[in-house]
């Protein structure tokens, strides 16, 4: 890829703000999961009895990161001085954060994503990657969960949290 194919890019994704605040949300909120996802597996590795716990701190971790790279970076034109972002920032991920361990919780004790999944994974001949689905559902409820999460954060954020004043606001 070279400079002028990037500065082609550029210009036409100026053209599509929503499409560009997407992608910007996309690479924050896969820098955040991967904080929580990391902050997860070194916990749990180390002790495996504490999974729901493990995965409650790595939420955390990853909602810090998200809400300074989304303030900063996504949404840094549509920010003023104040706290309200933060107090509307939390309270949208408290309620998706439930939702999460709700998830990860029925996914553990009652849905067990991994099995059907590894399931599927064996018809299409795939026995290994079977095998370490079947072993690993804490980790596949956990992923399937972040997923969920991504989404309803989204909306959250761009929708309630930082949201673009009306026209006859702007200037107020």
């Amino acid at each position: 890829m070279n400079v002028a194919m990037i500065h082609r890019f550029r210009n036409w994704l100026r053209r599509f703000p929503l499409l560009r605040k997407f992608l910007k949300f996309g690479i924050v909120g896969a820098t955040s999961a991967a904080v929580s996802l990391a902050v997860f597996w070194l916990i749990v590795n180390q002790y495996p009895s504490l999974n729901l716990l493990s995965k409650g701190i790595g939420y955390v971790m990853g909602f810090f990161v998200g809400f300074t790279l989304n303030k900063f970076w996504t949404y840094i034109d549509q920010t003023e001085d104040g706290e309200k972002y933060l107090l509307k920032y939390i309270l949208v991920y408290a309620i998706t954060f439930i939702v999460y361990l709700v998830f990860n919780f029925a996914c553990d004790h009652y849905l067990h994503p991994n099995v059907w999944i590894a399931n599927l994974a064996s018809n299409f001949e795939h026995g290994e990657y079977s095998n370490w689905l079947n072993q690993n559902g804490p980790l596949v409820s956990n992923l399937l969960a972040i997923g969920l999460n991504v989404f309803l954060n989204f909306f959250g954020t761009n929708f309630l949290v930082f949201r673009v004043p009306e026209p006859s606001k702007i200037f107020d």
